[in-house]
């Protein structure tokens, strides 16, 4: 090859050097303020997340015919129908998902406090819109898929909440794949990540008892099975596989 043609590869290939350190120092304090996130998350009572409970409150109210009263706890109630949103409803962990994954998604660009809390910002709005669907199919849909799966209440409470969050995070993400990280590998470590990875590691650090073995079942359950159909339609999918 000759020396013009090799100089700007070379120098393309010494700032790609330089830069994986940055990238990977980046991220690592991105990883630091997850943590420093999940744990303010975790001391703090619903009279602490309004910000999130409240507008929760008002979307439901615009969207449906609910209608919630504050309480002085800092859930919301709507008496006619017995629902209550708590700090469980709040749905932190998918905040902190969501955060993430804005993040992922404008991997290439440099981390400046700007972007941190543009992403944070589109991960509040994001979240919102996933619990308010969340809790909707919840109140509709929880006694049919428990008829229709077998399940308890509490279980098919949890499928819900899982399913619609790993869809809403799987919208998130679509278009921000790689070849190197397919989206349904993405997803899947993003999700599991924080409902799973950190919480045990916070366990671990704390000195807490360990994650609930049937909590880690249903939590995997989802995204692993996502990830393991897509990679065998990607596998196997017609057209990518020449006829002998």
């Amino acid at each position: 090859m000759p020396a013009a043609e090799q100089g700007p590869s070379l120098a393309t290939q010494a700032r790609a050097e330089r830069a994986c350190p940055r990238r990977w120092g980046e991220w690592g304090l991105i990883a630091l303020l997850a943590l420093a996130l999940k744990q303010l998350y975790g001391m703090a009572d619903a009279t602490e997340l309004q910000w999130l409970l409240w507008p929760l409150a008002r979307l439901l109210e615009v969207v449906s015919d609910l209608r919630f009263q504050p309480l002085p706890t800092g859930d919301w109630l709507d008496a006619g129908q017995g629902i209550l949103i708590v700090k469980a409803c709040a749905g932190g962990n998918f905040l902190l998902i969501s955060w993430l994954a804005w993040l992922w998604r404008g991997r290439a660009l440099p981390l400046r406090p700007a972007r941190l809390l543009g992403a944070f910002a589109a991960a509040w709005a994001a979240t919102l819109a996933a619990n308010a669907l969340r809790i909707l199919l919840i109140l509709h849909a929880e006694d049919g898929l428990a008829r229709l799966g077998g399940l308890s209440q509490g279980d098919s409470h949890r499928l819900i909440g899982i399913a619609v969050y790993f869809l809403c995070l799987w919208i998130q993400l679509a278009g921000s794949a790689s070849a190197r990280v397919p989206l349904a590998v993405a997803a899947a470590a993003l999700y599991l990540g924080v409902t799973l990875l950190l919480p045990a590691l916070r366990a671990w650090a704390l000195g807490l008892a360990p994650l609930d073995t049937i909590h880690v079942l249903w939590t995997a359950a989802v995204p692993l099975a996502v990830a393991l159909v897509s990679g065998l339609w990607r596998a196997y999918r017609p057209g990518d596989h020449p006829s002998s």
